[in-house]
């Protein structure tokens, strides 16, 4: 898959104009790992952000559980891009993985030129991270015994 493919197609660029796009694809180094690559390490104090353009990349929690297994489109590192704090999974490549690896600072100098492509950027991430929290609310509340404290309870 071609960088522009990804992005094109990617939920991050959702209501971006072809411009704002093309500046954001420029930023793009396409870098391949082999199977069992670290992809990106838990811990590490960066920020870039990943798209898989070809591949599979499988997410491992605090504990090393597989959270995910993803593929080609796939964005990697949002989380950290958002508050600059460590990452907080390990991502590993699943066989042959490409991946377009976006510098965080070249982001952030994009979103500091153009406010629009900032607030589109941060809202479309901003939408999928509640998602997600949706989804882990879900999840933890079905895993509690019933009778037990609720996920409201526990949230205050």
């Amino acid at each position: 898959m071609l960088v522009n493919d990804a992005v094109r197609h990617n939920y991050l660029l959702r209501g971006m104009t072809p411009a704002q796009i093309e500046r954001f694809t420029s930023l793009a180094k396409v870098q391949r790992f082999e199977g069992g690559d670290v992809i990106l390490r838990q811990y590490d104090k960066t920020s870039d952000l990943m798209i898989i353009l070809d591949g599979e990349a499988r997410i491992k929690s605090f504990s090393g559980e597989t959270v995910a297994e993803v593929g080609p489109g796939s964005l990697i590192g949002e989380v950290s891009l958002v508050d600059d704090q460590p990452r907080s999974a390990t991502v590993t490549a699943v066989g042959a993985t490409e991946v377009a690896w976006f510098p965080s600072k070249g982001i952030r100098q994009l979103m500091n030129e153009d406010t629009e492509f900032r607030a589109i950027l941060m809202t479309n991430v901003a939408k999928v991270l509640a998602q997600r929290l949706r989804t882990a609310n879900i999840q933890l509340d079905s895993a509690l015994p019933r009778g037990e404290v609720a996920i409201a309870d526990l949230l205050g």
